[in-house]
Order: C-alpha cells, then structure tokens, then sequence
C-alpha cells in the first residue's frame, strides 16, 4: 500500500457467475451479481474498514494486511489471462483498479 492511502483492487467473474471484488491490499473481498455492485460493495467494505481501525488506538498496526502470495498468484494469472482475451477480442471479465480515499469516500487513483 502506497503512503497516500492508495489501495489496489480488482474484480473478476467466478466460474458461478458471480462478480469477486478483492481489496488485495486490505484482505478484504465482496461477491455480488454484476460488476459494478461488487465494486461499490468493495468500496464500503474498505470504508467500514478504515472507519473501525481509526477508532481504534491500534490502527497503525493493522494496515496494511495484505492477501497471501497464493492470491497474488491468482491475481496475476487473473490479469494475464484477460490480457491475452482483450488481445484476441473477446471480452474480459477482469478489472484491475487503484482506489485511494478522499475525504470520506473512495476515488479511483
């Protein structure tokens, strides 16, 4: 996590057809039926998060807490795999995106 309170990000449909929002940053991950809900839901789960932690005297020692090396894995297979779908024209259901906090709410970086 980057000191501007940046947090890296990325969406992708599951086999189920639900949409995985993932803050790789914070650990914290949100399922919904289309893109964009999964995304907003993200956005406040990261909210809530930052919310409870600045209550919280112990804040500092909590973030970051970033995702394992194995979802960094899958992130990056995520992420190839769409590259090489983008390139053949097909359509991708893949979003990688960095969000940062502005004021009380999120803003793509």
């Amino acid at each position: 996590m980057s000191q501007d309170n940046a947090f890296r990000c990325y969406v992708y449909r599951d086999q189920d057809g639900q949409y995985v929002a993932r803050c790789l940053d914070l650990l914290l991950v949100d399922v919904r039926d289309t893109m964009d809900k999964a995304i907003a839901a993200l956005d406040e789960n990261i909210l809530g998060y930052l919310e409870a932690m600045g209550e919280m005297s112990t804040a500092s020692t909590l973030i970051p807490r970033p995702y394992p090396p194995r979802q960094w894995l899958h992130f990056y297979a995520l992420l190839i795999l769409n590259t090489v779908k983008t390139l053949l024209g097909r359509k991708p259901s893949f979003l990688y995106f960095v969000k940062r906090v502005e004021g009380d709410q999120l803003v793509y970086a």
